[in-house]
């Protein structure tokens, strides 16, 4: 009896040890599962990357100017010394009108990606006198040009029937996940948006058609 006993002993024992390398095996798998799932967005983001790196146009500053030469409405991947590499996609709109009570040259020059979204507002003023120099009994008109550039504090944005309204930090915007996804399925047509300047300046311009397009490869 004393040996079976301890036999059964022996045996409850290893059954307990194999129970806990069980239990052991178990959390690991568990713990490496967790750590896999979490790798899915980061691995994404870098496969879209390493793409663009090779398919897309290569832009070296994220800076925004009215003098930029740069693909418009259209993916590419910016390499800024100051910012680091993201995609990003540049848009342009230019038209007259009063700013200021000047009529004057308005470009607005926006830069969209994922995280965030950059806005230039400049206006080119023009302003002309005769002189007394005369061309085949014509005045010649003298005209002084100057470039002023606004600071936006809000931007509108028409998706559909939805108005999004943002908050900016010089004339930067902070692209949401909810914003993001109504960006990425906004019908391929004109985006009508609205800039409001610090001095309290309202000015409405457009998103173009292929830049709408184009949103689809960044967010």
């Amino acid at each position: 009896m004393l040996m079976q006993s301890k036999g059964k002993n022996q045996r409850i024992g290893s059954l307990t040890r194999l129970a806990r390398v069980g239990l052991s095996l178990a959390s690991l798998s568990l713990a490496t599962a967790s750590i896999i799932s979490s790798k899915p967005v980061v691995a994404n983001e870098n496969q879209r990357m390493a793409t663009a790196s090779t398919e897309l146009p290569v832009v070296k500053s994220a800076a925004l100017g009215t003098d930029m030469n740069v693909p418009w409405s259209k993916p590419v991947r910016i390499d800024d010394p100051f910012e680091g590499n993201y995609l990003g996609i540049f848009d342009r709109n230019y038209f007259w009108r009063n700013v200021i009570d000047n009529n004057a040259r308005v470009d607005v020059i926006s830069l969209w990606s994922r995280n965030s979204v950059r806005l230039l507002l400049a206006y080119r003023d023009r302003n002309c006198s005769y002189g007394s120099y005369y061309h085949a009994f014509r005045a010649i008109p003298e005209c002084l040009v100057s470039n002023n550039t606004l600071k936006i504090t809000n931007l509108y944005i028409k998706l559909g029937d939805r108005v999004f309204r943002l908050e900016g930090n010089n004339s930067r915007f902070k692209v949401s996940n909810e914003l993001a996804t109504a960006l990425k399925n906004s019908p391929a047509q004109n985006v009508s948006i609205r800039l409001l300047s610090e001095t309290g300046e309202s000015v409405d311009s457009e998103i173009g058609k292929k830049t709408v397009e184009a949103w689809k490869a960044i967010y």
